[in-house]
């Protein structure tokens, strides 16, 4: 029977990590509980879901750079804070009442597929971060996302991916430098969780980095195939798909 599990866990690791990485989220905000409705904790679910994101979006990272789809500078800006912050928001996770940071995060991402959908200017592009006062906007958001990253277990990629659609216009580039901060930010939550988690199943460790590896290389080599069109619409289905499993959890928990 764990067999039987461990062969579906790798399959669904596989395609949803490939459908992730193109989008540069990383696939820790859905496997995440798909992991916990298979009877694993939630704290060995959230520490394999960060490591999923790890290995699925390094793969990724690495072709990305290969072809020029990182935005290096607005990068280095949101990952410090976010390496930073997402031990303390895995420290706090266990005492923080998740449900209201959960509506904050729908309004949030509500408000990005209105502009997105809505499309914006191109001379728009990386306003955000011009100056001093854009670079403390990109140091307090990157902080934000790596604590809410480590808090949730998603490693923050949801929370950076919606603020670059703002800075820039090629959808490509937000992927990827999006998947490239959701990395290290991931790193940082899974050392964390390591450092205080007993019981770890590592086989299913494993599976979740075999699966990661191959979805991280399938979705970057996908997203190379796509024009920055698709790439977008796949960003608004994803966003999309998160906003309304939220909102589903958040109304779950007021039950």
């Amino acid at each position: 029977m764990f067999g039987a599990l461990y062969v579906i866990i790798l399959i669904l690791t596989w395609i949803l990590s490939a459908l992730f990485a193109i989008s540069g989220v990383g696939a820790a905000n859905t496997l995440i509980p798909i992991y916990y409705s298979f009877g694993i904790p939630f704290s060995i679910a959230a520490a394999a879901g960060l490591l999923l994101n790890v290995f699925s979006l390094s793969s990724a990272t690495a072709n990305n750079a290969k072809h020029n789809f990182i935005i290096w500078k607005i990068g280095v800006i949101f990952l410090i804070p976010a390496v930073i912050m997402a031990p303390v928001g895995a420290m706090v996770g266990v005492h923080t009442p998740r449900k209201y940071l959960l509506i904050i995060f729908v309004i949030f991402l509500s408000y990005t597929l209105f502009n997105l959908i809505r499309g914006r200017k191109s001379d728009r592009k990386n306003a955000v971060l011009t100056g001093i006062n854009g670079a403390i906007t990109g140091i307090f958001i990157g902080a934000l996302a790596g604590f809410l990253g480590g808090l949730l277990g998603v490693g923050g990629g949801m929370i950076i991916l919606p603020v670059l659609t703002f800075m820039e216009t090629d959808y490509k580039k937000i992927a990827g430098t999006s998947a490239f901060i959701a990395l290290f930010s991931s790193a940082s939550g899974f050392m964390s969780y390591l450092a205080i988690l007993r019981g770890v199943n590592y086989i299913l460790w494993i599976i979740v980095l075999v699966g990661g590896v191959a979805g991280g290389l399938t979705g970057s080599l996908m997203m190379h195939r796509f024009d920055s069109r698709k790439v977008r619409l796949l960003i608004i289905v994803i966003i999309l798909f998160v906003t309304l499993k939220t909102a589903y959890t958040v109304a779950l928990s007021f039950r």
